[in-house]
């Protein structure tokens, strides 16, 4: 049959791209792929002066008024001084070797939201063990330049050498590494929804939640519901473990809290932009919960941190211990107590191409200035144990004191 006077074969045959398009369109697929992803093409060769300029640039205009650009710190004025010694020499460094000379200013803020993202440079990721932990964190070996700030606790930055391992071993595949770490890897936990889960330990119920951006908003509205049903048929004291959760929204971390503690009882939790020019004003941060919660639980409950404990994890655990509402247990977490910095963004630096996050916002909670935690500066396994034995000790105690 005929359609609008063109016979369908004559009409197909007009619809083949010819030759000429299709080799136009592999120009155009070429071109895209140098200029849209930075592993490649345009930004795997060694950095120039001019291209160290260009990010240093950036780097300034992102961190205008914070104290690793403008403050006393010895070491970020030390490190600081050694990036622009390298730029002003003019040598050509290596991607790699410029990304760590970044890293060494960026993490004297002691920070982990400052800093290069390593990941995106390795292409494969190491399989083998990860060196022991004097070796992994040695100053003057190959690794503890991709570690976070030496103003972190040790068994904090360990923990992150540890989860990184995979691609921080990769970039350096041909380093000799001496003696690998015999720690026994982790056991497998519980299955997850939207980052959390339930799990009934007869005396009392862990409630795991690993990070707070897992999954759909829908999706953890569904895992959080079914999650607080489960604590609230229980009705037994509460370990909220959040080791290893390294943050995520406001919303979900203040859902949490609220099926803990009404929002009268929350010490004042205040933001600020991260840096800029001026003075900005301090906003008072509401209630704002990610859905509300009708039935509150009104039992002990014990906060379980360790080194990978970060952001919004760490703002949950301050909200329940200033409260009195609960007790820490664990042992020094990545970030302090008091308040972190929040809303990462990365960026890719005009130069070399390489990937660095900035956080946006400073919050803090409570009256008092950022501190660290009281907990013990140790990543061992044993460590880890003690802390789970006291956290169980302390939750079970309440059953010891006799009814009046």
């Amino acid at each position: 049959p005929h359609h609008g006077g063109q016979p369908r074969a004559a009409r197909w045959r007009c619809r083949k791209p010819s030759g000429l398009m299709l080799r136009i369109a592999r120009c155009n697929g070429v071109i895209l792929l140098v200029f849209l992803w930075p592993c490649h093409g345009l930004f795997q060769g060694p950095v120039g002066a001019a291209e160290m300029q260009e990010d240093v640039w950036v780097l300034d205009s992102l961190f205008l008024g914070h104290e690793i650009l403008n403050g006393n710190n010895l070491v970020s004025l030390n490190s600081r001084d050694t990036l622009m010694s390298v730029v002003q020499d003019g040598s050509l460094q290596s991607r790699l070797s410029w990304a760590l000379l970044l890293h060494q200013w960026l993490r004297s803020s002691n920070d982990a939201h400052i800093r290069v993202r390593f990941e995106l440079l390795a292409d494969s990721l190491a399989t083998s063990l990860p060196p022991v932990p004097d070796e992994m964190l040695d100053a003057g070996g190959h690794w503890e330049g991709f570690a976070p700030g030496p103003g972190s606790a040790r068994c904090a930055r360990l923990s992150w050498m540890n989860r990184t391992w995979p691609w921080v071993g990769a970039l350096l595949p041909d380093a000799e590494v001496f003696s690998r770490s015999n720690e026994p890897a982790a056991q497998e936990g519980p299955v997850l929804h939207a980052g959390m889960a339930v799990v009934d330990h007869g005396a009392f119920t862990r409630w795991v939640i690993r990070d707070f951006s897992s999954g759909t908003p829908s999706a953890f509205k569904r895992s959080f519901r079914r999650c607080i049903r489960a604590l609230a048929k229980a009705k037994t004291p509460v370990l909220l473990d959040v080791r290893g959760n390294l943050g995520g929204f406001r919303t979900r971390r203040h859902a949490v809290l609220s099926f803990f503690l009404p929002p009268s009882e929350w010490p004042e939790e205040r933001e600020v932009a991260f840096s800029g020019p001026g003075q900005p004003l301090e906003a008072v941060i509401p209630c704002m919960p990610a859905l509300r919660v009708s039935k509150r639980h009104a039992g002990p409950v014990a906060v379980l941190v360790d080194g990978l404990s970060f952001s919004a994890s760490l703002l949950l655990a301050d909200a329940i211990v200033m409260s009195g509402r609960g007790q820490l247990f664990g042992v020094q977490p990545l970030g302090q107590s008091g308040g972190c910095s929040g809303s990462p963004v990365d960026h890719m630096l005009p130069g070399s191409g390489l990937v660095v996050t900035c956080p946006t916002l400073r919050t803090s909670i409570g009256a008092g200035p950022a501190a660290p935690f009281d907990l013990v500066d140790d990543g061992s396994t044993l460590a880890g144990d003690r802390a789970w034995r006291d956290a169980v000790r302390w939750l079970l105690s309440a059953d010891l004191d006799s009814p009046r």
